[in-house]
């Protein structure tokens, strides 16, 4: 089990902590783009155009997972890493619990620790998942609740 702490009382940025992980996610000031620290190795989140819905986890000039939101209504996205599709998916319609799912199987659950918090936790389901995915999975699932923390 992983916990996401933010990083101070206002802040979108976050600490990841488990038992063989540890991890940050840091939000540009302006925009949807910031920085992933997965075990001491640095990645760049990018989106591809203002409204493109489309995402890519970089590592130096290798593109290591992409991720394209499913249309601008539904909290849905599709990931894909090269070796696997994954699909980010809200767990129901006004909730904040997200699940990553690979052939409709969840491989990782992303939860918030309570309703007014926060804090979360990811449980990785299937320990064969790339914690680098769920960590990027996690960075587009705090992208949602700060789009809804906003409007």
């Amino acid at each position: 089990m992983l916990r996401c702490t933010p990083m101070g009382i206002c802040s979108w940025d976050f600490h990841v902590s488990g038992e063989q992980h540890q991890g940050s996610l840091e939000f540009n000031w302006l925009g949807e783009q910031g920085v992933l620290t997965v075990n001491g190795d640095r990645f760049d989140v990018h989106k591809h155009g203002l409204a493109s819905g489309h995402w890519t986890l970089d590592q130096s000039e290798l593109q290591v997972a992409s991720a394209q939101k499913s249309s601008a209504l539904a909290r849905t996205f599709e990931l894909d890493n090269g070796d696997t599709d994954l699909v980010l998916q809200a767990v129901s319609p006004f909730g904040r619990a997200f699940e990553l799912k690979s052939n409709n199987q969840v491989v990782a659950a992303i939860n918030p620790v309570h309703a007014f918090t926060r804090r979360a936790t990811i449980e990785q389901i299937d320990p064969n998942t790339d914690i680098r995915i769920t960590c990027f999975a996690f960075w587009l699932v705090v992208l949602m609740w700060r789009r809804a923390n906003n409007s």
